[in-house]
């Protein structure tokens, strides 16, 4: 049998072949996108949100690639960008996870969907901090059952022709405007966010030569496209832009709309599982992502020891915490724009810091995929509300700030 070679710069060998890293990805990707993405999309450019899609998927493929080459940020842009970047990402996550605990309450519990936000929150900060963790087999039933849950709403929705309600919302002044699908594709990117399993998974993450990587990418980006994209269509068909920028919870009302109550447990069950697994998943990013930056002595050193001696439940607790804190504070739409802003400033460095790392380097291509993944990280998080721009500038600005006030290093 052929020995995959390995990565010529970290010389690691592969543990993991496609279709394994494959499913390892839509485990992590298949939360908001199919369950909640849709409706803020649909605000912003209302059908023109199929466009949008493409849009973000073309920037997803870019910091793919990029972060699959595990450049350093901090290494190849300085200790200010490392900073920046850190901050843009911790504050995305942790905003995805106030999205991903307020949609679960939404669809699970929507007589209180706050209190189940919460509720879950804390199951999934035990789930981390007991030290916990599913294997690959997991991994596949949970991918294998959302995606059956979703296929069999988009037929359920296409099969049925949809109904026209007296009295119908109209569409609102600039609704179905081509002008703000840049403003979509910044949110449905969201839609993509999970892929760092596969590309730059943690140490306690399934790992995976960079040729199984690579082709990868290709496969998961074309896969998760392909459904967003017959999903809006399917909820644009049988809900219309205004429904379906109004909804909390698009599928439920799809099918709904559709006359398919009868499957309603199954979506809540397919979105509970999705949702669940992923909020999971997100709190272990942040959790990796603060013990990192403690060793780094950018955040509370107190932190440092524990990364060092392995102990992971206080920082689990720290990052629930700050979860908890924001969940009160931010509503969906806030929270979906601040995510995207931040997620896609983090993703401009994450590119720019793979085209440093390639610059003495004959291959062309990635260089070129890196130069054109910063700039439309830029041009999607630029296309987003002022007041979100402010706001993301702020909390930037501030996070980079703490981490410099707590290393004593300013430069």
């Amino acid at each position: 049998m052929a020995v995959e070679p390995q990565h010529p710069v970290t010389g690691r060998r592969p543990a993991a072949r496609i279709p394994a890293a494959v499913v390892l990805g839509l485990g992590g990707m298949l939360g908001l996108g199919p369950f909640l993405l849709a409706a803020p999309a649909a605000a912003a450019s209302g059908a023109w949100m199929l466009v949008g899609l493409a849009l973000s998927a073309v920037a997803a493929l870019c910091a793919m690639y990029s972060t699959s080459e595990r450049s350093s940020i901090r290494e190849y842009m300085g200790r200010w960008p490392g900073r920046v970047a850190g901050t843009g990402r911790f504050v995305a996550l942790g905003c995805v996870a106030v999205l991903l605990a307020v949609t679960f309450g939404q669809y699970v519990f929507p007589e209180q969907p706050r209190i189940a936000a919460f509720g879950v929150l804390a199951a999934a900060v035990v789930f981390n901090a007991s030290g916990l963790r599913w294997g690959s087999g997991f991994a596949w039933l949970i991918s294998g059952g959302v995606l059956l849950v979703l296929v069999l709403v988009v037929a359920a929705c296409l099969a049925v022709a949809p109904v026209e309600l007296p009295g119908a919302v109209p569409l609102r002044a600039g609704a179905n405007d081509p002008r703000s699908l840049m403003t979509a594709a910044a949110i449905l990117f969201l839609g993509f966010v999970g892929f760092e399993r596969v590309t730059a998974p943690g140490d306690d993450e399934p790992q995976h030569g960079w040729r199984t990587r690579r082709r990868s990418i290709p496969v998961l980006v074309s896969i998760v496209a392909v459904l967003y994209a017959f999903l809006g269509i399917a909820l644009l068909y049988q809900l219309g832009p205004a429904r379906l920028a109004l909804s909390p919870t698009p599928l439920r009302d799809a099918v709904i709309a559709a006359d398919g109550a009868v499957m309603l447990p199954l979506v809540e069950f397919g979105a509970g599982v999705a949702l669940a697994s992923c909020l999971v998943l997100v709190l272990a990013s942040m959790r990796r992502m603060m013990m990192q930056a403690a060793v780094d002595r950018e955040v509370a050193t107190g932190l440092a020891r524990l990364a060092r001696a392995g102990t992971a439940w206080p920082v689990d607790l720290v990052v629930g915490g700050f979860v908890a804190l924001l969940l009160p504070l931010l509503d969906t739409t806030q929270a979906v724009h601040l995510a995207a802003c931040c997620v896609l400033v983090h993703y401009a460095f994450a590119n720019a810091a793979t085209r440093v790392q390639l610059v003495d380097t004959n291959r062309t291509w990635p260089m070129r995929i890196a130069c054109f993944g910063l700039g439309i990280s830029v041009m999607l998080a630029m296309s987003l509300p002022p007041m979100t721009l402010l706001t993301t500038l702020l909390v930037l600005v501030a996070g980079s700030c703490l981490g410099a006030l707590v290393s004593h290093r300013w430069r």
